[in-house]
Order: C-alpha cells, then sequence, then structure tokens
C-alpha cells in the first residue's frame, strides 16, 4: 500500500479549510446513487463510530514516518523494512446517516492525521485513554454521536467488481451552543463550524485490526 500525503496549508488554515467546502454540500443519498469514483462533499449525521489501534511503521521514506502498519514480526509490507521500535497508528470508521432520508447509511474511513483532530488529540493520547480511562473514552465517543458534519469524500475504486472505498478527507463539524442575544451574535444560539482538518489520502482500504 502507498503512504500518506499531507499538505501543510499556508497561513490562515481554518480559512483555506473553509474556502475549499462549496455554499451547500451534497445529500448522502445523491452520492450512494451517483456511485462512481470521485470527490464529494457531502453533509450528513454521525451514528456511530469505531477505531483500531497498530502498530505503525517509524522508517522515514522522503524525510516523513511510513507509518504503515507492521506485521507480527514488525516487518514494514510497504517500505520493506523491518523496524526495531514502532509508532503508535490508528484509523476510524464512521457510520455515515443521510439527513433526510434515514435509512440511507454508508460507512466511510478516517486515517491517522485527520483523526487525530476530529477527536482533538494525538493517537498516543488516545491510545493511553483506551487503556487507562475507558470511562472517559466512552463520553469522547458518545459525544460524535448524532453530530451532523460535512465531509470532504475520496472515493476509490477497489477490485474489479464496482466497489469503492470511502474515505474522509477533511471534516466540519457543525457545533452549537446557547449564546446571549447580544453583541453581535446571531441570536439563534448557533456558532459557525470549526473546521477539524485537511489532507490528502492515497491509501487502499485496510481491513479493521481492533475495534470498540
Amino acid at each position: 500500500m502507498s503512504g500518506l500525503n499531507r499538505f501543510q496549508i499556508a497561513a490562515s488554515p481554518k480559512k483555506r479549510f473553509a474556502d475549499e467546502f462549496p455554499p451547500s454540500c451534497k445529500d448522502l443519498h445523491d452520492v450512494k446513487k451517483y456511485n462512481a469514483p470521485g470527490i464529494f462533499y457531502v453533509r450528513a449525521k454521525v451514528t456511530d463510530l469505531q477505531f483500531a489501534l497498530y502498530k505503525a511503521c517509524p522508517n522515514k521514506i522522503k524525510g516523513l514516518p511510513c507509518k504503515k502498519k507492521l506485521d507480527a514480526e514488525n516487518h514494514c509490507d510497504n517500505c520493506g523494512q523491518r523496524a526495531n521500535l514502532s509508532l503508535r497508528g490508528m484509523y476510524m470508521r464512521l457510520d455515515l446517516q443521510d439527513c433526510n432520508n434515514p435509512e440511507i447509511n454508508q460507512q466511510a474511513t478516517l486515517f491517522a492525521f485527520c483523526a487525530e483532530s476530529y477527536l482533538d488529540m494525538k493517537v498516543e493520547q488516545f491510545a493511553a485513554m483506551v487503556e487507562q480511562r475507558p470511562e472517559k473514552l466512552e463520553a469522547l465517543l458518545q459525544s460524535k454521536i448524532g453530530q451532523i458534519i460535512s465531509v470532504k469524500l475520496s472515493l476509490k475504486a477497489k477490485g474489479e467488481h464496482g466497489l469503492l472505498d470511502w474515505v474522509i478527507s477533511a471534516i466540519i463539524e457543525e457545533k452549537k451552543k446557547e449564546v446571549a442575544v447580544d453583541e453581535g451574535h446571531n441570536g439563534d444560539g448557533t456558532e459557525e463550524g470549526e473546521i477539524i482538518h485537511l489532507m490528502v489520502v492515497i491509501t487502499t482500504w485496510p481491513r479493521l485490526a481492533a475495534s470498540r
């Protein structure tokens, strides 16, 4: 499998990320009906999520850690080397539901950098929470359930049977909070969505190694 490419954005990343999204996003139903490779901006509801933690390759390729999954003998199929040490790796799968048609559902994957930003913590912190603070982990995951998000989806052909990989490469969370009706607030109790992260993923769909 090929590696992950992460492109650094210049100044004002939140503005640049916001510019990445169109004024309105498609419904999940429309993208599933289209059923073809491409890049789509979709608004959907999170109904469930799973995560996987694994040993990742620390060997550097072009100055960046490989971060592909190591086998039981710490060998990396991607870079062809054996690692003396290992990094923590993680990816997540979100169950998405169409906002207007609850019967329309689709699972999509977040890889490490995007998953870290979505959870607002590093992989190492998340792994420590899994091992030491299960109640806090459950609260964190539950806080994501029912959330409306806008995502940049990359749909890639998989195999020869018309199957598609659904990969999330950018997320805007729609967050609500109570605010006073003054000082220029809209008065509707809402604030603009917070841009989480943008990255470009070039990969194939891995098998879920472990989940909650």
